[in-house]
């Protein structure tokens, strides 16, 4: 029997929506204080926004977030393209790294949202010969409404972003074309450092390391995979099928990809191979999500994966033979914990963040969103939205036992009296003498949105529970 830890919730009463600034005594009854609220600007004046925050990324000691405008019903400001944000210090303010702006012919951004965000470290080049010095990159990627597909670089010598483009075919019709996943592996056969790059919709593509490359990463022109392969049914609820994640287990490579994890088999001619298959899918948009690896009781690499769908599962997957076993029936979890009746669970939206205990072991957490069941009223304490939407920013806490705590952030922002809606990322700080968590958020979900990106920051100890 798994047990779960509510932290206690926030009840707010409304306050304005025309608040666009975070003030430092923001902090919700959990302990947790506002770091980020869209609708402001920079000290240098550059407006700061988003429908949702979607990505966090600690690089060269800075936290960096990418933010995106799916749905956005945009204010005085006019319609924004993505935009990659940047925290200095603990006390510092959010400041523009990079705004995406490049507009479509009839002035639309071509750059909706960011969707993925890395810090990458080059060893060794596409030979396997050791650089003079490592070549340490942050990669983005974003949502490309011309159709296109590419992955973006910092210099950070310079600060400057290189555009690095993928042969991936023009999309038209006014499809999108995104980067969902971002990764880097030493291949054990070529001693090559390669990085890969998920793309949507067209598979797996790869890069090493070339200082006269593009952003110095030189890209294959055909995917490693290529998800024309792979057949989306019969999954439920999947159209297509889209790479969600990576993650690295014993050196070895896994991608999650629809209800399936992919392995690479290094080499000079590498490819990828089956090595499991999720036997209940149910309903589901994206299927498995957050694939991260973790250690099992003798030492060796396990998989961890949100299966997204109703009901949403935790699954822990030896990538090894494939076996698995379900951790967390979600569904079922948050209906217990909340008292109700809950259907469709996203969990582990880009991955799940693993922290380091004192013991050896390791805590995981992961965000998640939840829907409650049809004709259900929200419990006391909590805020139903339409189409059934939970409200509260919400997270989980792995032990290393495999049992879980349920933690919130809070049902509403306490700077802008908004709902929170889905916990998407968590990064730990960069920050030296600092032992903050930093949780980011918000899923428009196909309903239309403005100025509710949220950031917020907590001590280890308090986000914890301990």
């Amino acid at each position: 029997m798994r047990s779960w830890r509510v932290a206690p919730a926030l009840l707010l009463a409304a306050v304005s929506l025309e608040r666009s600034q975070a003030h430092a005594s923001d902090v919700t009854a959990t302990g947790f204080a506002v770091s980020f609220v869209a609708g402001g600007t920079d000290a240098a004046g550059r407006f700061m926004g988003g429908t949702e925050m979607r990505n966090l990324a600690v690089h060269g000691g800075r936290l960096y977030a990418g933010n995106g405008y799916w749905e956005d019903r945009p204010g005085g400001e006019g319609l924004q393209g993505a935009q990659l944000l940047v925290l200095d210090g603990p006390q510092a303010r959010w400041r523009v790294e990079r705004n995406l702006a490049e507009r479509l012919p009839r002035g639309r951004p071509r750059f909706l949202a960011i969707s993925a965000l890395a810090s990458v470290i080059f060893a060794r080049d596409g030979a396997g010969r050791a650089l003079p010095s490592p070549a340490t990159m942050l990669l983005a990627a974003a949502w490309d409404l011309a159709g296109e597909s590419q992955v973006f670089a910092r210099d950070d010598a310079t600060g400057a972003w290189a555009t690095m483009p993928l042969a991936a075919p023009r999309l038209t019709g006014g499809r999108i074309q995104q980067v969902r996943a971002l990764a880097l592996h030493r291949d054990a056969a070529t001693g090559a450092d390669v990085v890969l790059a998920g793309n949507d919709p067209y598979g797996i593509y790869a890069g090493t390391y070339d200082v006269d490359a593009p952003g110095r990463i030189r890209w294959r022109d055909a995917p490693e995979l290529a998800l024309g392969s792979i057949v989306a049914g019969p999954f439920p609820g999947l159209d297509r099928v889209r790479v969600s994640s990576f993650a690295v287990a014993d050196g070895v490579l896994p991608a999650a990809i629809g209800q399936q994890v992919y392995r690479r088999i290094d080499g000079a001619a590498p490819r990828w191979d089956l090595a499991y298959t999720n036997p209940k899918p149910n309903t589901s948009e994206t299927g498995l999500r957050g694939l991260t690896a973790i250690r099992g009781p003798d030492g060796r690499a396990r998989l961890l994966a949100a299966v997204e769908g109703n009901p949403g599962r935790i699954l822990r997957i030896d990538p090894r033979d494939g076996s698995e076993a379900t951790e967390l029936d979600l569904s079922d979890f948050l209906g217990r914990a909340w008292a109700t009746r809950i259907g469709y669970v996203i969990a582990a939206y880009n991955g799940m963040t693993v922290l380091a205990r004192p013991d050896g072991e390791v805590d995981v957490l992961l965000g998640l969103e939840a829907f409650y069941a049809p004709g259900v009223a929200a419990p006391p304490g909590h805020v139903r939205l339409e189409g059934g939407i939970e409200a509260g920013g919400w997270y989980l806490r792995r032990h290393p036992d495999g049992s879980y705590e349920l933690h919130a952030i809070a049902p509403a922002h306490p700077s802008t009296g908004r709902p929170l809606v889905a916990t998407r990322d968590i990064a730990r700080s960069p920050f030296p003498g600092d032992d903050a968590l930093y949780f980011a958020g918000f899923d428009a979900n196909k309903r239309a949105a403005h100025d509710t990106a949220w950031i917020f920051r907590a001590a280890r100890a308090q986000a914890l529970g301990r």
